[in-house]
């Protein structure tokens, strides 16, 4: 009913270049009826049999074939105006047009079943020439027929009318783009947290979340659609239907998320608990007429779960439930308030509310995450390192070194340091002794325990023999060892240096 007044409203406020646009519809009552009785006829005299009185609240074409006779008064603000005008029809129907005796374009083709109906759009504007206008009232003869019909409306005629000629869907979108803003955020909500859900070990509550953005997205362009595109009218049905199916979906999935953080249940557990809740929500939808009832009562009855088991998280002291509370009541309020608006406009602002303070929820926990796997990793690091430091000292290693024509092994607790030079390598042992081999350092690296450390592309330390770590302005250090030598440090990894040595 709401999106009906909407539409009506954009209707009759159509904007003018200069001055408020004009627009009368059809006289609500006077309106009569009557059975067509073939395709391609011309409008009966409206006395016959079958014929009845009707009001345009009342006009259904929906499996029938009719036709209508009703009548437009024009003011002369209209008939005097510049632009051309036009005959807005909006409803599940294909239709013919007559004004004052004037046959208009059609919109589709009425006819007397599925096969002979080919199908008009759901909102259409027929040009009308001024000249067969006159100022008062004007005659109109319509042909309808709605056979390509998937589900029966309680109201399938929205709008019959004359006005400055406009593109229908730009009129209806003018209800509707205050409420597309929040499409951003549910995208940014459905790749945020479907990459935590990919990327993450705990990927229940990102995918749930990131599903409840998908759904909330989903009723948002359902709802727009009508002022984003022509469409042929059975098309409505299908998007009243995914209308209905993302609202309930969106209380559900909050729900499920709301169970997956709260509850303390396993997953077993809480999905048999949610399958009797969708299995309510499922049977009031299918029992309730009319499809913005059927939404909000679907919707209403999840937001009401999670309120009454907010409130038992709440009671049992569990952090964060009271708020979530306050949420789940507070849409259940809004809904029961506001009805039909809250889910064509106010409940998308909600959800983009709620998802973008998860959205900063979810990220500080991922800090939070990262710091401490990163601590632990450090930690792991450090007791690696004593082990390592451990080992040399109790029961030293030997590394193999290759010069011309001999290998020595030596214990790496006497070396101080490796300095690359070109393609050799100077062994720098504790008594001060050097020696040159074979080989380059990369290839050494690999070899040597923990407690050696790169920190230079030619240089690799013991960090045992490492006395003091000295640092100038330019970010470039030099590590003093303890039998006086001195080993630069390269900016570049400065701080793993200063890192490894902290741990040490």
């Amino acid at each position: 009913m709401f999106r009906l007044l909407l539409l009506i409203l954009s209707l009759v406020t159509l904007p003018a270049a200069a001055n408020a646009q004009t627009f009368q519809r059809a006289n609500s009552e006077g309106a009569i009826i009557c059975p067509a009785d073939g395709l391609n006829a011309a409008p009966p005299d409206f006395t016959g049999a079958g014929c009845e009185e009707t009001g345009l609240t009342e006009l259904n074409p929906q499996g029938r074939h009719l036709w209508l006779r009703t009548s437009i008064t024009l003011r002369d603000t209209i008939l005097n105006g510049q632009s051309p005008l036009g005959f807005y029809i909006a409803g599940k129907a294909s239709s013919r047009v007559w004004v004052n005796g004037h046959e208009l374009k059609n919109n589709g083709t009425p006819g007397p079943d599925r096969a002979s109906e080919i199908p008009g759009l759901m909102d259409a504007v027929l040009y009308v020439p001024r000249e067969i206008l006159t100022s008062g009232e004007n005659e109109i003869i319509v042909e309808m027929s709605g056979h390509h019909s998937l589900i029966e409306l309680i109201a399938p005629m929205h709008a019959l009318g004359i006005g400055e000629y406009s593109n229908p869907t730009l009129l209806i979108l003018g209800a509707y783009w205050p409420s597309l803003i929040t499409f951003g955020v549910f995208l940014l909500a459905l790749v945020f947290f479907g990459v935590v859900a990919l990327r993450e070990e705990k990927r229940e509550g990102p995918l749930l979340l990131a599903l409840l953005a998908l759904a909330a997205g989903v009723q948002l362009i359902a709802e727009a659609a009508r002022g984003l595109l022509y469409y042929p009218y059975p098309w409505h049905d299908y998007r009243l239907i995914s209308i209905a199916v993302a609202a309930v979906c969106t209380g559900l999935l909050l729900l499920a998320w709301l169970m997956q953080r709260f509850s303390g249940l396993n997953a077993v557990q809480r999905y048999l608990r949610l399958g009797g809740v969708v299995t309510v929500c499922v049977s009031i939808a299918l029992t309730t007429p009319g499809f913005d009832s059927k939404a909000g009562y679907g919707f209403l009855t999840a937001s009401l779960f999670a309120a009454a088991w907010c409130a038992l998280w709440s009671w049992q002291k569990k952090p964060g439930a009271m708020t979530y509370l306050a949420i789940s009541a507070g849409m259940s309020l809004l809904l029961l308030v506001f009805q039909g608006e809250f889910l064509d406009f106010y409940a998308f602002y909600a959800f983009a509310g709620l998802l973008l303070f998860l959205i900063q929820q979810q990220a500080a926990e991922l800090v939070r995450t990262r710091r401490e796997k990163r601590e632990e990793a450090i930690r792991a690091d450090k007791l690696e390192l004593a082990l390592a430091q451990a080992r040399q000292r109790t029961a030293p290693e030997q590394i193999q070194l290759v010069s011309s024509g001999r290998v020595d092994y030596v214990a790496t607790d006497t070396i101080t340091q490796f300095k690359g030079a070109g393609d050799y390598v100077e062994v720098h042992l504790e008594g001060g002794k050097t020696s040159l081999y074979n080989g380059g350092l990369s290839a050494l690296e690999s070899d040597l325990p923990p407690t050696f450390l790169r920190v230079h592309r030619s240089h690799i330390v013991n960090t045992a023999f490492v006395s003091a770590l000295e640092r100038d302005a330019s970010g470039i250090g030099r590590l003093l060892l303890s039998n006086g030598q001195e080993v630069p440090v390269s900016r570049r990894i400065m701080p793993k240096v200063r890192s490894a040595l902290a741990e040490g």
